[in-house]
Formats: structure tokens, C-alpha cells, sequence
């Protein structure tokens, strides 16, 4: 079947939700790691951290929802994880990285 315009332009936004369900699942696996994780965290950075879980867990919810409207048959669950969203806080995602982020979802 040749692509016309119509199937492209969902094909592109189909891929556009993927891209950003698989960001948040990242981001949403990095902070439950830090909030179940063993380190002793400041109350602003677990007030924060709880706070971004949330937001990330209602986005998800949307994007599960956007997607679903254009495919009912794909899963939102099965799609993987990427760390892309991590870049404007450092390059390759290490510690100073995490720390930069949890500067910034830290309330004041």
C-alpha cells in the first residue's frame, strides 16, 4: 500500500507518542529508583521527587490515552524506555546529571 499523506501524518504522530511515552517511562523509572532507593534524601527532594512521580504518572496516563485513539490494538506498556529527556540536564546521564535534576525538581 503506498503511503499518502493522511497514513504518513499518523505514522508520525504514532511515533511522536512512542518517543515521548518511552521519555517518560525513563524519567518515571529514574525517580522511583531514587524514591525506593537506599540513600537518606533531604524532605525537599522527596517532596519533589513525589510530586514530579505524580505528574509523571498522569502524563503517562494522557499519552496511554493519545495513543490508543490512533491504534486500540498496540500496548503503551510494552514500549521500552529512553533517557533522551536526561540530556538538557548533562551529557551522557551520570551522577551530575541526577543531581542537576533533583536540583531542579526540588522545591525551593
Amino acid at each position: 500500500m503506498a503511503l499518502t499523506k493522511t497514513r504518513t501524518r499518523t505514522q508520525t504522530a504514532l511515533t511522536r507518542l512512542a518517543l515521548l511515552i518511552a521519555n517518560v517511562h525513563g524519567e518515571l523509572a529514574l525517580v522511583e529508583g531514587l524514591l525506593a532507593g537506599p540513600e537518606e534524601r533531604p524532605d525537599a527532594q522527596l517532596r519533589g521527587l513525589a510530586a514530579k512521580r505524580a505528574e509523571l504518572q498522569e502524563l503517562r496516563t494522557a499519552l496511554y490515552a493519545s495513543l490508543l485513539q490512533f491504534d486500540p490494538g498496540l500496548d503503551p506498556a510494552d514500549i521500552g524506555s529512553d533517557d533522551g529527556w536526561l540530556k538538557k540536564f548533562g551529557r551522557g546521564g551520570g551522577k551530575s546529571a541526577v543531581g542537576r535534576y533533583l536540583k531542579a525538581i526540588s522545591p525551593s
